[in-house]
């Protein structure tokens, strides 16, 4: 421990009395804390800083929960055909692009082409109710992955032809 001197002034006794204290602190609170930049640590940090390019071509794409038949099913189910094309005769695709991202929500839904006639509309409010999706990955690491589908008004699916 050290001493201070009787011969210093009160103001400079008081000094480093101050500055005692302070290493004091600062030395417990180091021994208290973890190693910032420890291996593990250093990969976590990394992780963190996500990795906000979107990918149009990967290893693994994304999937819709099921499989494509289960995608096909959904968009049966769940498009509805607007009054508004149904009467103009409005038959055709609006095709759509929107984002995988790595926790497998949509994002970024766009309109490429569309009908019009609400066919439009339509199309988006159904992507945007996807459900989360496996997102794409490139050597096992997910990636936002944009991804294109149409969705088709008054055509069936393949899979419906002929029930």
């Amino acid at each position: 421990m050290h001493t201070l001197s009787p011969a210093k002034s009160s103001s400079s006794q008081h000094c480093q009395l101050a500055i005692l204290h302070f290493a004091k602190r600062i030395t417990s609170l180091l021994l208290l804390t973890e190693p910032v930049f420890a291996q593990d640590n250093v990969k976590n940090l990394l992780l963190i800083e996500p990795d906000k390019t979107v990918y149009t071509i990967v290893e693994k794409q994304p999937e819709f929960p099921g499989g494509m038949r289960a995608m096909e099913n959904y968009l049966l189910t769940t498009v509805r055909y607007p009054a508004e094309a149904k009467k103009a005769g409005i038959i055709g695709r609006v095709f759509v692009s929107f984002i995988v991202e790595i926790d497998g929500r949509i994002t970024g839904v766009e309109r490429l082409n569309g009908l019009g006639f609400g066919c439009d509309e339509e199309a988006i409010r159904v992507i945007n109710a996807m459900p989360r999706w496996t997102p794409g990955s490139q050597s096992g690491r997910p990636l936002r992955v944009k991804y294109r589908l149409p969705v088709l008004f008054g055509i069936d699916y393949p899979e419906r032809k002929g029930h």
